[in-house]
């Protein structure tokens, strides 16, 4: 009896060690600082995604939170559909004492976008991760909080491309960093 490895994908794989391999040109891998709301760096952050043909994860690690406030990590893609940008949720949290926040994502090829666009190139579209703040972690809303974009929110404050400080008023969201990978 012969065993032939099989796969679904293009993909290959070897016939002798049944070890898949990729085209490495297709993998590809950024790191960027985190900048706050005044555009400046955050020391000692980072922001890495990994693309390939079925995808893109990101790791984001920042620091300067609010302890006790609930955070939200976004994707909003660029470039992968005509028209303005799309996003959808990639991750969210409470932060604990020390005021470093680490949330990793993923969004795969054919994704669907809050917009309801289809992700369709995760090698070339241009890929934002924001953080957003949703202020002061609330019993009974904690789960909207960190999965929506404007949970545990009081209207009238900003969901758009601009950047405000981060707040422990309960109520209070808006974006207040964002790494940017072209």
């Amino acid at each position: 009896m012969i065993f032939l490895p099989f796969s679904c994908d293009q993909d290959s794989i070897d016939a002798d060690t049944g070890v898949e391999s990729f085209n490495k040109s297709a993998n590809k891998k950024s790191s960027v600082n985190v900048s706050d709301h005044m555009h400046n760096p955050i020391e000692g952050t980072s922001s890495t995604i990994h693309r390939n043909k079925k995808g893109i994860t990101v790791n984001f690690k920042t620091d300067g939170l609010i302890p006790g406030n609930a955070y939200t990590l976004w994707f909003v893609v660029f470039g992968d559909a005509p028209g303005p940008p799309s996003s959808t949720h990639a991750a969210g949290h409470i932060v604990g004492g020390s005021g470093k926040g680490n949330f990793s994502g993923h969004l795969s090829l054919g994704d669907i976008f809050d917009n309801g666009e289809v992700f369709n190139n995760p090698l070339t579209a241009e890929v934002h991760m924001a953080l957003r703040t949703h202020g002061p972690a609330q019993p009974g809303m904690i789960s909207d909080q960190i999965h929506t974009i404007d949970g545990g929110c009081t209207s009238g404050f900003p969901s758009g491309p601009s950047l405000n400080p981060d707040s422990d008023v309960v109520g209070y969201c808006s974006n207040i960093q964002v790494a940017i990978h072209p």
